[in-house]
């Protein structure tokens, strides 16, 4: 990664890295909160389920079209000054939601809100490549985004039990606070002068024109497509096939997220053996298994919760994979892709959450989980795909 750094890293990396873990960990739980919330918001401003994922469309719209031009046009700013103003406005953002009077103009700061997710995830990734040496740079990458499958784990369960117990505002507002606490704590652990090297417009001529990297981004776009589709509307899935209550939907993401912290740790060891094509190869497979067992067990909770952490164990580790993958093919041009690759990420969010949508306001059946299922078969193939260009 062609990058410049001045002064030195900080004495303690490891320590920084747990900082952006855990900043990625309050992005993920801000990202991911709406799927969590769908039924009591849906419920207390009278709403449709399917309505109240258009939080979830317009983040992942918003981030998709921003993430590529906050790139291109940070890069002269300190990565802690940039990192922090970023969560600082996640923590206005939530806090505003808290207090949104109606459902528009809640999507209307929801959009505000995100640009803060825009920012902070792919400049951490880019931030971590920066405090370890290169070949520590893929493992450092699929460390810090633990954070976001820890989101699921604690995150969302813990949004959506509290929302029934006290309200979805609530929530917003305990968001709010966080995200404020985790800005303070990137100010006081990052080390100033980290800078990566602006992007020209040859570095994002090269980005497109690569075919290996495109295919590679055709990955994420599979996956997270696939994921969303089922993810934005779990709850009220949960609720309306599977009869469960806010605690069972609470232990649906609950295992999700588990699964995914499981498979994410086993990947960022893993990855140095085994390869980053391989690896995202058997996460992609697992994402296949676990979305194929939840469509055969619609209605069956219990056997669901199998799919769900077979799903999981794929979901966060082949995300955060792909940010490694791009910065393996193309080192030079890490900033961009990175970027691309969040952008893309949001697009998938985008995409599975406008058809999951639909799937929702038509009925409920197996057929939003079997073309969830489907969009990762694509994911796989584009994958193989992928590494035989690379290979070439």
């Amino acid at each position: 990664m062609s990058q410049t750094l001045s002064p030195p890293p900080a004495a303690h990396p490891r320590a920084t890295l747990w900082t952006l873990l855990a900043g990625n960990f309050i992005i993920g739980t801000g990202v991911l909160l709406p799927a969590g919330l769908l039924n009591a918001i849906s419920g207390d401003l009278a709403i449709t389920p399917a309505t109240a994922g258009l939080l979830m469309l317009v983040g992942g719209v918003v981030v998709a079209v921003s993430a590529p031009l906050v790139a291109g046009f940070t890069s002269g700013i300190d990565r802690r000054l940039l990192l922090t103003l970023s969560l600082m406005l996640y923590a206005a953002g939530h806090l505003a939601s808290a207090l949104a009077p109606d459902f528009t103009l809640l999507v209307v700061v929801r959009a505000l809100t995100v640009l803060g997710a825009a920012v902070f995830t792919p400049q951490a990734a880019a931030t971590a490549g920066l405090l370890v040496p290169v070949q520590r740079r893929a493992g450092a990458i699929a460390f810090i985004f633990i954070g976001w499958s820890a989101a699921s784990v604690a995150g969302i369960p813990l949004g959506s039990y509290f929302a029934a117990l006290t309200s979805w505002r609530a929530v917003f507002a305990g968001m709010g606070i966080a995200c404020a606490l985790a800005a303070a704590l990137v100010w006081i652990t990052l080390p100033r002068g980290l800078f990566v090297q602006p992007l020209t417009s040859a570095a994002w001529k090269h980005a497109f024109t690569t075919p290996a990297l495109l295919v590679v981004l055709l990955v994420t776009l599979f996956s997270m497509s696939g994921q969303m589709t089922v993810f934005a509307y779990i709850a009220p899935v949960m609720r309306d096939v599977f009869a469960a209550g806010p605690e069972q939907v609470a232990i649906a993401f609950a295992v999700s997220g588990i699964a995914g912290v499981i498979g994410n740790a086993i990947a960022a060891r893993t990855v140095a053996h085994l390869g980053i094509d391989r690896v995202i190869a058997i996460a992609v497979g697992l994402l296949i298994a676990g979305l194929a067992i939840f469509a055969a067990s619609f209605g069956h909770y219990l056997v669901a919760l199998i799919g769900v952490a077979l799903w999981g164990l794929g979901s966060f580790s082949s995300n955060s994979l792909q940010q490694s993958r791009l910065v393996a093919i193309a080192p030079s041009l890490a900033a961009a892709t990175v970027a691309l690759n969040t952008s893309i990420v949001y697009v998938g969010q985008a995409v599975g959450a406008g058809l999951g949508g639909w799937f929702v306001s038509k009925a409920i059946t197996p057929s939003i989980a079997w073309t969830a299922c489907a969009l990762t078969v694509a994911a796989l193939l584009a994958s193989i795909l992928a590494t035989r260009m690379t290979k070439r």
